[in-house]
């Protein structure tokens, strides 16, 4: 790299370091007042407040990286504009597109980094948070992997399986209903106080086999019954009540899979799955959206910079959760939904980018 992509791109990090650190902090300290109410009357110990925290900085990292690449990308372009710095490159012969590489070529490396860290870090760092939350905020029992309450899950075209409380730990549940029907009519149905996982099936204990007939109902009482034709796992159990963000892509698509074969609409998780990518990407659209802007006429320092930033964020987060919620509601189609915010950004980059200044 030359001296002078290093001396862009050492500008350029420092300041999406400083906006990092910043928009964390205000981020947490909004939350911790948000929230301050709830961890006193529920007595939360101040090291368990400390974790939630802990686990919580990794989604707002994800969550605030674009604004702070943004901000960077304005200011590192606005001093270069401001000194004369910019000036005096293009006067030597350097075009914009050379000067603004290097930020693009960052954009790029931190969308890649973000999508991995998001898959491998983020994802189970919520999941942590969640168990914290539910232990101590919401009070469920320690032994009740909090969010497996009240399954529902149709495991096939003609057969649906409701289960009170599953055990992730064990592969045990409590409270199942196997209901089978022709039609919109249940012909049988089992009812079993608890369902464990074999390793290859899964067995009821004390529960009753109904079948319903023209000719009457049958009843029959059992004490233990194995069922080797349900096609779900425990792992499967323990991905269905899971948010997307707790989720890493592989797993949502696999679930997304098994919605789809059990006749479910999987649109909703689609539009997640395909943000998992497109949202990562915004690191690098945002900077190509923002760097020709600032080394524009535009005054892009100091509190103008600032306000300019966040407008633009603001636009581009209202665009993401409108392409969502068109998308999951079945407006949009779910790619588009997902899409939508990066290409029109994308496109305005482009434009922005080829008026600006060379």
């Amino acid at each position: 790299m030359r001296l002078l992509d290093r001396y862009i791109a050492k500008r350029f990090m420092s300041n999406a370091l400083f906006s990092l650190l910043a928009f964390i902090c205000i981020f947490i300290i909004v939350d911790l007042i948000e929230h301050l109410s709830d961890f006193i009357d529920k007595h939360v110990p101040a090291l368990t407040v400390a974790a939630y925290y802990f686990y919580f900085l990794p989604f707002i990292i994800v969550l605030t990286m674009p604004v702070a690449m943004l901000l960077a990308s304005m200011f590192a372009m606005g001093q270069l504009s401001r000194y004369n710095e910019l000036a005096a490159m293009q006067s030597s012969g350097i075009s914009l597109y050379r000067i603004v590489g290097p930020l693009l070529a960052i954009g790029l490396l931190v969308s890649a980094g973000i999508f991995f860290f998001g898959e491998h870090i983020m994802t189970v760092a919520n999941q942590r948070k969640a168990e914290i939350n539910q232990l101590y905020i919401q009070r469920l029992p320690r032994n009740l992997p909090s969010r497996l309450a009240n399954l529902y899950l149709q495991e096939s075209v003609s057969r649906r399986v409701f289960i009170g409380f599953f055990n992730s730990m064990n592969g045990s549940a409590s409270k199942v209903s196997i209901q089978t029907y022709d039609g919109i009519f249940v012909v049988k149905r089992l009812d079993a106080a608890e369902m464990r996982w074999l390793g290859d099936g899964w067995e009821l204990f004390n529960g009753y086999e109904r079948e319903f007939r023209p000719e009457g109902e049958i009843a029959r009482k059992f004490e233990t019954l194995t069922l080797k034709d349900l096609l779900f796992t425990p792992q499967v159990l323990a991905t269905v009540q899971k948010a997307p963000e707790e989720m890493s892509y592989a797993e949502l698509e696999q679930f997304i899979a098994e919605v789809a074969r059990n006749g479910g609409d999987p649109a909703r998780w689609e539009v997640d799955l395909y943000l998992k990518i497109s949202f990562p990407l915004a690191n690098f659209i945002i900077v190509l959206f923002g760097a020709p802007l600032a080394a524009g006429r535009v005054r892009s320092g100091g509190a103008v910079g600032v306000g300019l930033s966040l407008i633009i964020c603001f636009l581009y987060f209202g665009a993401v959760k409108t392409g969502q919620s068109m998308g999951q509601n079945g407006t949009l189609n779910p790619t588009v939904g997902a899409w939508a915010a990066n290409v029109i950004f994308l496109i305005a980059g482009v434009v922005v980018l080829i008026k600006a200044r060379k």
